[in-house]
């Protein structure tokens, strides 16, 4: 998990790489040119000669008029040698990959969108190595895996029902920002839970904003590690600090990890700093007893999940239906 300062320093490495690979190409694009049309580096010295005449004249405060049109003819004969060759205009000029700020990362002093992007793909990147993020989607959630049957708990049927949150939390994922509600995906194992917060997780990358994907056994664990052993580098703060600053954060899969009295203080200080934040939290867990929650992580963690807006999945494990198929 990296912090959003990795990687945006990632990001401009990966920006400033195009902008190597750019220039390099042209450099090669204009010797092969040259070798080719024998008049063509008198023509670009003429053009780089003209066009230092225009900008003397001009920063002497002198009519530009004559020089401006000799460079215009210069640059009318390179052109016409370059397309005389079959070649474009701008065959000789390195072709960035964004046109707003040519691969320098920044446009009036500000960072491009271009290396947003970058920081956003390395994001998408980080979670596909942890989750099947690069398959889920709500279109790939199909209902029929959802039965017909009625629901006591529901007061209807299973599939419509489903068939509507699942519609709801797409609707959450198109319309998050930073005042979005903090939401628990609750339900037996195999009902979907991760697969939607991480088609959550996927909009919200494309809207721009910062996601972080944790599983909770493996991110408590790894803590644990940290704070209990060799730690030089300070990599559990870093952690936990990346955690608690995301946009969003899902947390996975809570109620399989090993519970210790280290477990309910960082999940405590975690859960605390996001809510003082106001920073929106996804957790899935199998836990639908409040009691039993209350119970496994205390009144104090039970009493900030209580904050969250529950989201019940129902319905038959659908892993073991597919294995049956």
């Amino acid at each position: 998990m990296r912090t959003k300062s990795e990687l945006y320093q990632e990001a401009l490495r990966t920006v400033g790489a195009r902008r190597q690979m750019a220039r390099a190409r042209a450099e090669d694009a204009r010797a092969e040119a040259e070798a080719a049309i024998p008049a063509l580096r008198h023509a670009e010295e003429e053009v780089r000669v003209r066009g230092i005449r225009c900008a003397l004249a001009g920063a002497a405060g002198k009519d530009r008029a004559e020089t401006a049109a000799a460079l215009a003819d210069a640059r009318k004969q390179l052109t016409a040698l370059l397309a005389a060759s079959g070649r474009p205009a701008d065959a000789l000029e390195p072709h960035f990959t964004c046109p707003n700020c040519q691969d320098t990362g920044t446009v009036d002093g500000h960072t491009c969108s271009c290396v947003r992007k970058v920081m956003q793909q390395l994001r998408r990147k980080e979670i596909e190595q942890l989750s099947s993020l690069s398959i889920a989607s709500f279109d790939t959630m199909e209902l029929r895996y959802y039965p017909n049957r009625t629901d006591e708990k529901l007061g209807g049927a299973i599939r419509p029902y489903m068939a509507g949150l699942l519609e709801e939390l797409r609707d959450y994922a198109k319309d998050f920002d930073h005042n979005s509600e903090s939401l628990m995906l609750l339900g037996n194992a195999g009902l979907g839970k991760t697969h939607a917060a991480l088609a959550i997780a996927g909009i919200v990358l494309e809207k721009g904003y910062d996601v972080i994907y944790v599983s909770s056994p493996d991110f408590f664990s790894r803590l644990e590690g940290l704070h209990f052993g060799s730690d030089p580098a300070g990599e559990e703060e870093t952690l936990m600090q990346t955690a608690a600053g995301a946009d969003l954060l899902i947390l996975d899969d809570l109620g399989s990890e090993f519970n210790s009295a280290f477990l309910i203080s960082s999940l405590y200080s975690l859960l605390n700093s996001r809510l003082g934040a106001k920073l929106p939290t996804i957790v899935t867990t199998n836990i639908t007893d409040g009691a039993l929650l209350e119970k496994l992580y205390t009144e104090k963690i039970s009493s900030r999940l209580s904050a969250f807006i529950p989201c019940l999945f129902a319905g038959d494990d659908i892993r073991t239906q597919k294995a049956n198929e």
